[in-house]
């Protein structure tokens, strides 16, 4: 099982480059950053009374990696998670083959449904069609990665005849790993145009046994072979939190347990969330979390 890493920095974007060569030179396998255009407040979400520090701080995920990809060569770049539904497919599916070629076949694309509705009415997307949205734009993309001509005719997404191009280096797309918490339907879109599943550990580990069942069954009744759905799982808890390096270790850090755990269920992948970081103290954060590359090997 591999230990990848998610973060956003406090002050520069830089440090996010930074950062991610610092995790290469200590062997973590990914790193990966969110995406939210701008934080409303007038809005009604889970955090109202209490949102993390870093929904202010987020810098934009596709130009950081795009920094990651042109000065690093082994660790892979994702988003954890971008939004797509928020933004033109035809914008996204450039931008992410273009950051596919950059890096030389290392980007995977996390993706999610959204859970700022104000965010996304700001955005111009209805939230009562946020999930249905979601799946037309990710379907297009996909279209636009792998064919010549590509066109869509949805009841969101919507555009004629075109050429996109560059394609992506990986074929025929980089993988798409959907973050959600278990459901019937977000298992349906999983199994019908994604191909892994990424959600928080603290979501969805006291029923993983059956939410896995659910999601094989759901690769099956799609047609697919439920062996080749892959797993990444994020500490989605260590990230939300401004947190000191004792509290970190501590407190925050994945136990050694949770990984037994994640490997038991057949996890390929475990994102550490590091807390929104100053760049004095990045290194401090990362060695913290590769003491967990040898407990996952």
């Amino acid at each position: 099982m591999k230990i990848g890493v998610m973060a956003t920095s406090w002050e520069d974007p830089a440090d996010c480059v930074r950062l991610a060569q610092l995790a290469e030179e200590r062997d973590m396998e990914s790193i990966w950053f969110g995406e939210h255009s701008h934080l409303p407040i007038d809005t009604q979400h889970a955090f109202t009374e209490t949102t993390p520090e870093f929904y202010r701080r987020i810098p934009d995920p596709y130009i950081v990696l795009a920094g990651i990809a042109a000065t690093t060569t082994r660790i892979r770049i994702g988003t954890g998670i971008a939004l797509p539904a928020q933004a033109s497919p035809l914008t996204i599916a450039k931008q992410t083959a273009t950051l596919d070629r950059l890096s030389k076949g290392r980007f995977e694309w996390g993706v999610g449904y959204g859970w700022n509705q104000q965010e996304m009415i700001d955005q111009g997307l209805d939230p009562r069609y946020r999930m249905a949205t979601f799946a037309e734009s990710v379907r297009a993309v996909r279209s636009l990665w792998q064919d010549d001509v590509s066109s869509f005719q949805g009841e969101h997404v919507r555009f004629g005849d075109c050429y996109s191009y560059p394609k992506p280096l990986q074929r025929p797309g980089p993988p798409i790993l959907l973050g959600c918490r278990p459901s019937p339907r977000a298992f349906r879109h999983l199994a019908e145009f994604c191909d892994g599943w990424m959600p928080s550990i603290v979501q969805c580990l006291d029923d993983i046994d059956r939410s896995l069942s659910d999601l094989r069954k759901a690769f099956e009744a799609a047609g697919r072979d439920p062996d080749s759905l892959s797993l990444t799982f994020i500490d989605s808890v260590g990230f939300w939190k401004d947190v000191r390096i004792d509290e970190y270790k501590s407190r925050r850090r994945v136990s050694t347990a949770t990984l037994e755990r994640l490997q038991e269920v057949g996890a390929q992948r475990v994102i550490l969330g590091i807390p929104l970081f100053r760049a004095d103290a990045m290194e401090m954060f990362l060695d913290s979390a590769a003491e967990l590359i040898e407990v996952a090997r």
